[in-house]
């Protein structure tokens, strides 16, 4: 049995990291209908950055509200 070379041990223990560390979302826009976006995104210093701030954002305002447990009402 031939030994695995460093670059695949390497590459192995990258994707293992990655699938165990990471979530990935990916997004497709049509250059036609969505053009407008496409640019708007493409002017972006750091598209990942602007699309989280945009969700953390939203985050805060619709943060949902929490009851507390084991509080009654007193009669």
């Amino acid at each position: 049995m031939q030994k695995k070379s460093q670059y695949k041990r390497k590459l192995e223990y990258n994707n293992t990291y990655n699938r165990n560390n990471y979530r990935s979302f990916a997004m497709r826009l049509n250059i036609k209908t969505e053009s407008e976006i496409i640019k708007w995104l493409e002017n972006k210093e750091s598209v990942k950055g602007y699309i989280l701030s945009l969700v953390e954002d939203d985050m805060k305002k619709n943060k949902p509200i929490r009851k507390k447990r084991g509080t009654k009402k007193k009669v």
